[in-house]
């Protein structure tokens, strides 16, 4: 065969692999082509997209097995660091190399035109001494380091943030701020649109269409975009010039993907992200997580603070706890106490805005079958069906909904118990007693488009709601200007469930309430209705500042080896039968522990009892969780292990709870 000049292509092709499989094959190219150039390959008979990972000079004749790549989709599409993240999270979450790096690549469209702003704008606005202090400190942080700032420690979080973007973006460098909740894009945009002219900022994030999408992805490859707000998916963008990632309300659970491969865990990723691309990361939050702390004690030497943590006196101070126990004592049965009706009452008189906070959305909190007393569950994702005004059950977590006459997928039945209350249900009551109120119902269902939720910003940071009513993601949004009450309608539903994060969770909520009436200029009233007020977590509230708080917390968590003491590792099984299932969990089982035996590392190992059952896969469902110390890896033995199952099998890395 004739000897000719060839180079050597490693392609991960766009395809979903076994684990125990190289992700890489070869291909051959007459000429060199760029790393991270999408190309066209031929795989066994079908026509496949792949992304070039090496090249490098065939030596000799190319062998007969090797094909050629087929053709030249986009030279370059993706940066060096671009591939080395992806493979970090292929890695670190079990995850196929072609599955991630779908998340990478946009859909190919025409990119939009971009008209420039011809407005001027004014300049910056005057900082504080101490928050000058503060910019100046995250100025001056290394390359490749983190630091945890607490927002509402700045005399004016929203100055600062200009400025610090303002520093960032000298030279045409790139700051990226990632946030939970697509609900808080609104508020940040607008302060980088009032100093920065338009045609420098974009945004990545679902509700973007693909031409939308790919339009900002160019923008930023190319170097022309220096601010990019975005959800986590904003972490796989091609950066051409990044110095700074901001994580803004870090300690949201928001930030960890949970339904669908990759389950990545966004700010572990923007940490390898920032060392890929040798940039400062900032962690900003009004309230840090148990994590946190628990980071800026075990990682002195990377981790700082730029300022001091608030220490909130107890809440109780500052807080009506209501008893809904006498409420019902008294007959009266609605969702609302007549102390918080005439709350509502007083504040919608004075012309000032109201917040109810519920923590679920829909009618009520779950359903109970009135004959097997089964919770009512998604089919798909197994979280709680939540009952509509329309009189369908919708999943909280997908996309999944029943219709109009649903029955018990474990014995069929057709009644259902419901109980506790949605934010629907909260809607329909406050408008009985409110008629003339300008009401607004902010969840999932109402902030579907990114339209919805700019003018759901516009008409809040006006004054135009009286009484809004929503779930979690109002707590974020910072535009209430007239803000005088907030009520809390049913705090039991966080703390009664089995999940070892409830408390941490429900005290980050009271406390972001407790400093929304520290940063207002009128009194701000809290009331918080449960049926418990007697409860452990009640009592330490009232009688333990937030740092002591959250210091007994720490202490029972490494008392029971919990995060951020340990790592979770959830391992999830799904077979026809449910001794199919139960016996491959326990082989699982028996052969972990096995591995484990052979190492010293500190270790728990628990299986569950329960074996679910999944009516739309007609699937029996299992899982196992695998706890080690934060500071350990998983063992290589272990590792290996794990990327052998079979691709039935899911494997969730820093699951976000027990179940």
């Amino acid at each position: 065969m004739k000897e000719t000049s060839l180079y050597r292509l490693e392609v991960a092709p766009l395809l979903i692999l076994p684990l125990r499989k190289s992700p890489f094959f070869s291909y051959a190219s007459e000429k060199p082509l760029p790393i991270g150039s999408l190309i066209a390959i031929s795989f066994g008979k079908r026509s496949l997209e792949g992304v070039v990972f090496a090249c490098e000079t065939l030596p000799g004749t190319k062998p007969l097995w090797m094909k050629s790549y087929s053709k030249m989709i986009i030279p370059a599409f993706l940066t060096p660091h671009q591939l080395a993240l992806a493979q970090y999270i292929s890695e670190e979450y079990f995850t196929s190399l072609g599955k991630v790096l779908k998340h990478f690549l946009p859909k190919k469209t025409t990119a939009l035109t971009v008209h420039l702003s011809t407005e001027m704008l004014p300049p910056l606005p005057k900082l504080s001494s101490t928050d000058k202090g503060i910019l100046q400190d995250c100025c001056i942080l290394k390359d490749v380091s983190y630091a945890y700032l607490d927002m509402f420690s700045l005399h004016h979080f929203e100055h600062w943030l200009a400025h610090f973007m303002k520093k960032m973006t000298r030279r045409k460098g790139q700051v990226l701020i990632v946030v939970p909740e697509i609900v808080l894009l609104p508020a940040l945009q607008k302060i980088a649109k009032t100093y920065f002219p338009s045609e420098k900022i974009v945004s990545l994030h679902s509700k973007l269409t693909d031409r939308e999408y790919f339009h900002a992805w160019e923008h930023i490859r190319s170097g022309e975009a220096i601010l990019i707000f975005a959800t986590r998916q904003g972490l796989f963008a091609p950066f051409n010039n990044l110095k700074s990632i901001v994580i803004f309300e870090e300690q949201d659970d928001g930030y960890k993907q949970w339904n669908m491969s990759p389950r990545y865990d966004a700010r572990k990723v923007a940490k390898e992200l920032a060392i890929c691309s040798s940039s400062k990361l900032l962690f900003v939050s009004g309230m840090p997580g148990v994590d946190s702390r628990f980071s800026a004690k075990a990682e002195e030497q990377s981790y700082q603070m730029m300022n001091t943590m608030q220490v909130l006196p107890p809440l109780f101070g500052t807080m009506h706890i209501i008893n809904l126990r006498l409420e019902r004592f008294r007959k009266n049965y609605s969702p609302l106490s007549q102390e918080l009706i005439t709350a509502l009452t007083e504040s919608y008189m004075h012309k000032t805005q109201s917040l109810l906070y519920i923590h679920r959305q829909g009618m009520n909190a779950f359903s109970v079958c009135e004959h097997c007393k089964n919770i009512f569950r998604c089919p798909k994702s197994a979280h709680i069906l939540s009952l509509q005004n329309d009189g369908i059950f919708r999943c909280t977590g997908c996309a999944y909904k029943t219709d109009a006459f649903p029955s018990c997928p474990h014995c069929g039945h057709l009644t259902f118990r419901h109980v506790g209350f949605g934010t629907e249900r909260i809607e329909r009551e406050v408008r009985k007693l409110f008629p003339g109120a300008r009401i607004f119902r902010a969840d999932a269902k109402t902030l579907r488009t990114m339209k919805d939720i700019e003018k759901f910003y516009e008409e809040s940071s006006q004054g135009n709601i009286d009484i809004l009513i929503g779930t979690q993601m109002v707590l974020k949004s910072h535009h209430l200007p007239k803000l005088a009450l907030i009520g809390m309608i049913d705090a039991d539903s966080l703390l009664s469930f089995a999940d070892f994060r409830s408390d941490e969770k429900l005290f980050q909520i009271l406390t972001r309430f407790q400093e929304e009436g520290q940063r207002k200029t009128v009194p701000l009233k809290v009331c918080v209705q449960t049926f418990h007020p007697e409860s452990t977590f009640f009592q330490r509230v009232q009688s333990f500042d937030s740092t002591a708080f959250l210091e007994k917390i720490m202490t029972e968590r490494e008392d029971l080896f919990y995060p951020p003491y340990s790592r979770l590792f959830a391992i999830t099984c799904s077979e026809k039968t449910e001794q199919a299932v139960s016996k491959k969990m326990q082989k699982i089982y028996e052969d972990i522990v096995l591995l484990f035996s052979e190492t010293k590392q500190k270790h728990r190992i628990s299986i569950s009892e329960k074996v679910k059952y999944l009516t739309t896969k007609k699937l029996f469902e299992t899982s196992m969780i695998i706890r080690i110390a934060s500071q350990d890896t998983l063992p290589d033995d272990v590792r290996s292990y794990l990327q052998k199952i079979d691709m039935t099998t899911t494997i969730d890395v820093d699951p976000l709870s027990f179940l």
